[in-house]
């Protein structure tokens, strides 16, 4: 776990280099989708797998599983733009945000961004995706986990002109070099294959995030709150709950194919979970 493992095997498309070679970094070439989900049969799942393996099960766990699953069948997509060309990823690996408690002057203004990264999640159940980040939010929460704490005491103390050129250099050094920073507080591979957060809990019902240059995470979810939609199904109108995700992705490693594909392999875990999402 101390470093990324990539495969040496990948020979990317010329149309690759050309992307490339056309934007600098993530922050321009960023291309935005959004995905409607029937989550009708998702939600019974949700609730029988639950009690089956007596962890509770949200949309966020079964997004999880979901994208983990496109990303197993699109290989390609899961990795980064690193030492001037594409490298891939041996294992998935999903970043989750969650809001961590304030400190200091802070705890005044509420609680702020934080998240967790679940590593090598193809190898992972539903049920065990949703142990781990409980656990790993749970820490984060109750100020129990000392990286993150670390991590976050050192970034506090800089100036604020410091911290971009800080993040650029840590992450240099992380991916770049592909080093181990965990003695400095900084968590192995900090921001994964993917980054997911759900807005809908907090009853928004579709947003989309900016990719963020240092993460070098390509693709990026917004979970939007489940709603009641008319819909027409085979020739008829019904009312369906429907699941919006926003979709941001890194067009220098995924176009509009990749996203059609993964949007159909997205759907068809949902409509069909008891297959693809145990």
């Amino acid at each position: 776990m101390g470093k990324v493992l990539f495969r040496k095997d990948y020979q990317p498309p010329v149309f690759r280099k050309v992307a490339f070679g056309t934007w600098k970094t993530a922050s321009d070439p960023s291309v935005y989708a959004q995905v409607d989900v029937d989550v009708t049969q998702a939600k019974a799942f949700a609730e029988k797998y639950s009690a089956e393996h007596n962890v509770k099960i949200t949309m966020t766990h079964l997004v999880a599983r979901a994208i983990t699953r496109c990303m197993i069948s699109r290989p390609e997509i899961n990795g980064m733009i690193r030492r001037g060309k594409i490298s891939l990823r041996e294992h998935v690996a999903i970043f989750f945000q969650v809001n961590a408690p304030g400190s200091g002057t802070d705890k005044v203004k509420g609680a702020s961004l934080s998240g967790t990264t679940i590593h090598q999640a193809e190898n992972l159940s539903t049920a065990e995706i949703a142990r781990k980040l409980s656990k790993n939010a749970s820490d984060i929460k109750q100020n129990k986990d000392e990286a993150f704490n670390q991590s976050m005491k050192m970034i506090g103390a800089l100036p604020w002109r410091w911290v971009r050129p800080f993040l650029l250099f840590t992450t240099w050094v992380i991916y770049e070099l592909n080093l181990d920073l965990s003695f400095l507080g900084f968590p192995k591979d900090p921001f994964g294959s993917v980054m997911v957060t759900n807005i809908g809990g907090m009853g928004i019902d579709i947003a989309w995030a900016p990719l963020c240059p240092y993460t070098r995470v390509p693709l990026l979810l917004t979970i939007g709150a489940v709603k009641d939609r008319v819909v027409a199904i085979d020739g008829k109108v019904e009312i369906r709950p429907i699941m919006s995700i926003g979709v941001t992705f890194d067009h220098r490693l995924i176009d509009g194919v990749h996203a059609a594909q993964m949007s159909a392999e997205f759907k068809k875990c949902f409509a069909e979970p008891e297959t693809y999402l145990s």
